[in-house]
């Protein structure tokens, strides 16, 4: 076992020093580290329950720096920035993947409790740019259909937080004798809704305290990491204290924060996308190392039909539903409807339900089916990231989304 952090720390060191290299020949980070995870859970690292435990408090750990990162771009000016097709894939696309791919589900999974069912198709409609990296980084691509798909796939996260808590939560409810859905369904709202004002509160006066150092001269810049950091740390568990969600808690907070803060809040998103990547890193290692052995060693035929179907019908038919009546082309639609890869937040999500939610009937092949999407996205649309421009004929069409 001491080997593995020997290794994992070489592995981090040497992608890092060869990064932009890798990175032009169109190979993104979730596609090593998920790689370097999978050679080497197969010498022996197996799924004990001690390391997910480990993992989940991890991913807790990466979720919510994700979570109020995000939300830190739901400022007053948010909607101006993200545009219109943004704005659409995120408000009308988002809960059309989850109908749609809960449709499929029912119609694949005949045997499924409701409630589970519903909450794959939850599981699978966030998005991860991290997996398309390249996409980014394209600069043929115009940067207005770049800065769209980024803003969209950055918050579809948070936004699918409440569908998988809400479905979890009744699949649980409606397998327990003892607790009725009309109790759990109380249960629930009271958590969601402490979790909703702590974060509005406690985000909202973090910014505004923020606001009198910055005017008093009494803040150093150098710590503003370290700052959101707390920040986070202290919404997360005063959350769980009083009895909120903690994830919800984080959420609002970000959106309250950068509301309320005076000038820029950037440092939340420069440590997710700096120093937070080391987090990042590590997940999608863990992943590859503890349950990818196990998810493909169970996987089925249905499952990968309906990661198939989520990839290539469910989240385009829902963009291309999304964007009718704005002036998106064809290829447009089609290319950002291919480019909603399953990353963190999909194994993450699943992870946390799985863990938090034991009673489920379904766990173990709801967390199959999620991780499998990720290794499957991470390759597919990490490797056509590189050629999106040809095969979308995007080149040359830069203009206001």
């Amino acid at each position: 076992m001491h080997a593995y952090p020997v290794l994992i720390s070489a592995a981090i060191l040497v992608y890092c020093l060869l990064s932009a290299g890798i990175g032009r020949r169109g190979i993104t980070m979730p596609m090593v580290f998920l790689s370097v995870g999978v050679l080497i859970g197969s010498t022996g690292l197996e799924l004990s329950h001690d390391s997910a435990s480990v993992f989940h408090d991890m991913a807790e750990v990466t979720l919510a720096l994700l979570l109020f990162a995000d939300a830190t771009m739901l400022d007053r000016d948010a909607l101006d920035r993200l545009g219109a097709r943004a704005a659409r894939m995120l408000l009308i696309g988002l809960p059309v993947a989850i109908l749609l791919g809960a449709l499929i589900n029912f119609a694949l999974l005949p045997g499924w409790p409701f409630w589970e069912t519903c909450l794959l198709a939850a599981l699978l409609a966030p998005t991860d740019a991290a997996l398309g990296q390249s996409i980014q980084s394209n600069e043929r691509i115009p940067k207005t259909i770049r800065n769209t798909l980024n803003a969209e796939s950055g918050l579809n996260d948070g936004l699918a937080l409440p569908f998988v808590l809400f479905f979890a939560g009744m699949a649980v409810a409606e397998g327990d004798p003892d607790l009725g859905s009309g109790s759990f369904l109380r249960l629930l709202a009271a958590q969601i809704g402490l979790g909703a004002l702590l974060g509005l509160v406690v985000g909202a006066l973090a910014g505004l305290a923020r606001n009198a150092a910055e005017d008093r001269g009494l803040i150093d810049h150098g710590l503003g990491k370290v700052a959101t950091l707390a920040l986070i740390a202290l919404i997360f568990f005063a959350a769980e204290h009083v009895g909120g969600n903690s994830f919800v808690a984080v959420f609002v907070s970000g959106m309250a924060y950068a509301n309320t803060a005076k000038g820029t809040v950037s440092q939340a998103r420069e440590f997710i996308e700096g120093d937070g990547q080391f987090f990042a890193i590590l997940s999608f290692f863990f992943i590859g190392a503890l349950f990818a052995p196990v998810a493909i060693e169970h996987a089925s035929v249905t499952g990968l039909l309906l990661i198939a179907l989520s990839l290539l019908v469910v989240r385009p038919v829902a963009i291309w539903i999304s964007l009718i009546g704005t002036d998106c082309r064809p290829n447009e639609r089609l290319f950002y409807g291919w480019f909603g890869p399953r990353g963190l937040a999909t194994a993450l999500f699943a992870v946390f339900v799985i863990m938090d939610f034991e009673k489920l009937d379904k766990g173990n092949p709801l967390l199959v089916t999620a991780i499998m999407a990720v290794l499957i996205s991470a390759f597919v649309h990490g490797i056509t990231a590189k050629y999106a421009c040809d095969i979308f004929r995007l080149e040359g069409e830069d203009e206001d989304s």
